[in-house]
């Protein structure tokens, strides 16, 4: 029985030792974390950078010598201002074209003065070359009406469509007649404006002075009788009458 009980001892003993031993064991298996790290020293798993220095970047290729600016030639000159072409000097103000005389005489003024003038009312008479009709003498006279100022005005428009409410008239007397006493009679002939117009440069009613200025006037042959209405005389067209053209021309009286 005691060699029982010593045999059971042992092997009670061997198990024991055996199960401490596989304990002791297990302590080992808890892996050193110290050397876990395999000897790896994370600062070495940072792959050693390349060492930028010495892989001589083969020598910085000079960033393409930024192509070097095309020499862009000697400046073309900017097409030479074709020299300015010099301002085209103004034309010279090219002067109003005469009325087509056709079959008309064409006459210019000669000398003209201001025969009496008022507060609304200015006469004016003088000579005109060459003379129409026969020898006798020839006379053109403006008479000036209203509250004329500067301005252009057409000789056949409005107030002066007629001989008898005209504001700027211009009535032309060929062969003039006179009676014994040298008073005024009557004339062969009597033109009055068919066209043209009559500009007004300057003119007082006080000083009796005019500056104007025509322009393409031609007059055709009237009749030139006393309007009762009007208390002046009319004209009326004659019909195949003459007709006359004044030359473009500025009178300063």
């Amino acid at each position: 029985m005691k060699r029982f009980s010593l045999i059971t001892v042992l092997i009670l003993s061997l198990f024991f030792f055996v199960s401490c031993g596989s304990d002791e064991d297990e302590g080992d298996t808890t892996v050193d974390t110290g050397d876990s790290q395999n000897d790896t020293d994370t600062g070495d798993t940072q792959t050693e950078p390349t060492d930028t220095g010495d892989t001589d970047p083969s020598e910085p290729t000079n960033p393409t010598d930024p192509t070097e600016p095309t020499d862009p030639g000697e400046p073309t000159n900017p097409a030479d201002p074709t020299d300015p072409t010099e301002p085209s000097e103004p034309a010279e103000p090219t002067e109003p074209t005469d009325t087509d005389a056709g079959d008309c005489a064409v006459i210019s003024i000669g000398t003209m003065k201001n025969d009496g003038s008022m507060d609304s009312y200015a006469y004016y008479s003088g000579s005109y070359q060459p003379g129409t009709g026969t020898a006798t003498a020839d006379e053109i006279d403006f008479e000036i009406y209203s509250e004329t100022t500067a301005g252009t005005y057409d000789l056949t428009e409005g107030y002066n469509v007629s001989y008898s409410s005209c504001a700027q008239c211009i009535l032309v007397y060929e062969d003039i007649m006179y009676d014994n006493e040298g008073y005024f009679e009557g004339a062969g002939k009597y033109y009055y404006p068919e066209s043209g117009t009559m500009t007004v440069n300057s003119f007082s009613y006080d000083s009796g002075s005019l500056n104007v200025t025509l322009e393409n006037v031609k007059l055709i042959q009237v009749t030139r009788e006393y309007d009762p209405e009007s208390d002046r005389f009319k004209s009326e067209p004659v019909e195949n009458g003459s007709c006359i053209v004044i030359q473009n021309t500025t009178l300063n009286i």
